[in-house]
């Protein structure tokens, strides 16, 4: 609502005002009224409006003069004359001053309404533009920053652009605390876009507000991963960072009581001098790693014997994998999530773990409860649902904790629905799909089995699509996917070898089919595991 402040000594003018014009209707409230200019000027230096309407002749103080005060309290103000004189000097002397319009008495009430609106419509018009403005000034401030502390910015262009930045340079030093909102699966499944945009949104104008009672050395802008990043100069650079340790455990508690969202909470080190700001911010993003280690209420700080290396990878070995997935063949719940717990608990007692350790042993336990998915067909039959977000959960900040129950419950999953496929299939098609396993890389067709199982072929694959919800080619075809895909991963054997190992003999089907039921290439997608492994 746009806020209106009536002024005329008139009564009956004004009440007949407030009630010929439905003020609501039209995004507009009258916030305050007044007799005359002395009155209204009293008034309005404690309130705040956007549209004032008066009449020119007025004790004390007319239009004019009240006109000329205001716009010194409140340049933005929009102003609607009424005037019972249809006297030249006055409209000459208004448009001077720049009166939206010059209405005369009695008022006609559409014109007047015509008169809002365009007023109305002006104001809008004027937010926008400064609203548009606003973001695209802090889009050039955001990537500044962010040139800043990636030390992709010359210090020439850094002096050039101190006042834009909001920050002072040139001071000893500089600290960097990062916050990333936490939204569970849940939250990003369901939550629209732009509600989680605005709430991001919203959290940065607290965090911006809150950074200024801090101290005038603060700037909040948006990396491109999303997070809030707080850059704050230091004049002493010990103490200083220890006072803002302070400020953003506190802003964290405000954040976490005031949006009632998880969030993860870093400060990096103190560097010296502005050059080395980006030292800060690397080792504030690092830090986010280690939220996987222990649960922490408070941010995490950048200690340097935080960061150790760990002597050997602390992810299972090979033939650990090997005997997990024996387990999980084998339908052996309990001792396959027991394999869990103890690899989890290696973990914990392993010294000098760092994050990926962590991250590999869920990557790893995963990729094998997924192969044997695979193997089961339960991606065709939706058994333990889409799977495919698992990989990106793991590297979201989160304790080893969750992540190991994650791991839990996805095992479970893939367990639970291993025994309900064997319950529901007959021993004729058991013995169907033990034989596509044991020989994928052969030629494999109902003809050959059908013989071999003493049924006629026709009526083999009509129980197969039956029971399975699949042609006999179609399901062979995806367990050898499958396999390759496996493969590509866990082997630097050639794709055209691959190919021909899982019972493709033409090297060129076998791409499009794996692009087909994957959406990428053999090559893109063995390139892609790399990349995650790196």
């Amino acid at each position: 609502m746009y806020r209106v402040f009536l002024v005329d000594d008139e009564p009956f003018i004004m009440e007949g005002l407030a009630y010929l014009i439905d003020w609501e209707r039209h995004g507009l409230q009258i916030v305050g009224k007044a007799a005359d200019g002395a009155e209204a000027l009293e008034a309005l230096a404690a309130e705040t409006i956007d549209i004032l309407i008066t009449d020119i002749q007025m004790p004390h103080m007319n239009g004019l003069e009240l006109i000329r005060s205001v716009r010194e309290l409140q340049p933005d103000v929009k102003f609607i004359i009424l005037s019972g004189y249809n006297d030249f000097d006055y409209v000459k002397e208004g448009v001077t001053l720049g009166i939206e319009n010059y209405l005369l008495k009695p008022v006609n009430t559409e014109e007047l309404i015509r008169t809002l609106t365009a007023t109305v419509a002006k104001i809008e018009q004027s937010v926008y533009k400064e609203e548009s403005i606003k973001r695209h000034l802090e889009i050039i401030r955001d990537n500044l920053l962010y040139r800043w502390v990636t030390a992709a910015i010359e210090p020439e262009e850094l002096r050039n652009r101190e006042e834009l930045l909001g920050i002072r340079l040139g001071l000893p030093g500089y600290v960097v605390g990062t916050i990333k909102l936490l939204f569970d699966q849940e939250q990003a499944e369901t939550a629209e876009v732009s509600s989680r945009a605005e709430t991001i949104a919203a959290v940065r104008t607290y965090c911006q507000r809150t950074a200024r009672s801090y101290g005038p050395g603060q700037a909040v802008f948006a990396d491109l991963e999303g997070d809030l990043v707080l850059l704050a100069g230091l004049n002493d650079v010990d103490a200083d960072r220890t006072g803002f340790v302070r400020f953003m455990a506190e802003l964290q508690a405000a954040i976490r009581e005031r949006w009632g969202l998880p969030l993860l909470v870093t400060v990096g080190e103190a560097s010296k001098g502005e050059a080395s700001a980006h030292r800060s911010y690397r080792t504030a993003k690092r830090m986010q790693d280690y939220y996987v280690l222990a649960p922490h209420d408070g941010p995490l700080v950048y200690e340097a014997p935080v960061l150790p290396a760990a002597a050997e990878p602390a992810a299972p070995a090979q033939a650990e994998l090997a005997h997990f997935c024996k387990l999980l063949s084998a339908g052996k719940k309990d001792e396959a999530l027991a394999w869990v717990g103890e690899a989890f608990t290696r973990l914990r007692e392993t010294e000098g773990l760092a994050p990926s350790d962590v991250q590999n042993t869920a990557m790893a336990v995963l990729a094998a409860a997924v192969h044997h998915a695979n193997l089961m067909r339960q991606e065709h039959e939706g058994a333990i649902g889409d799977y495919k977000h698992l990989f990106s959960q793991v590297v979201k900040p989160q304790t080893m904790q969750e992540l190991e129950e994650l791991v839990e419950r996805f095992v479970d999953r893939v367990l639970f629905a291993s025994e309900a496929a064997e319950r529901e299939y007959s021993p004729v098609i058991r013995q169907v799909l033990r034989e596509v396993e044991r020989r994928y890389g052969d030629e494999l067709s109902l003809k050959t089995l059908s013989q071999a199982f003493h049924m006629n072929p026709v009526y083999l694959g009509q129980l197969f699509h039956k029971e399975t919800g699949e042609t006999f080619s179609d399901y062979v075809n995806k367990y050898r996917l499958a396999q390759a895909k496996a493969l590509l991963v866990e082997s630097n054997l050639k794709t055209s070898d691959i190919s021909a190992r899982v019972g493709y003999t033409d090297t060129s089907y076998f791409y499009k089919q794996f692009r087909k039921y994957y959406g990428f290439s053999p090559t893109e997608y063995r390139n892609w595991s790399k990349l995650g492994d790196g």
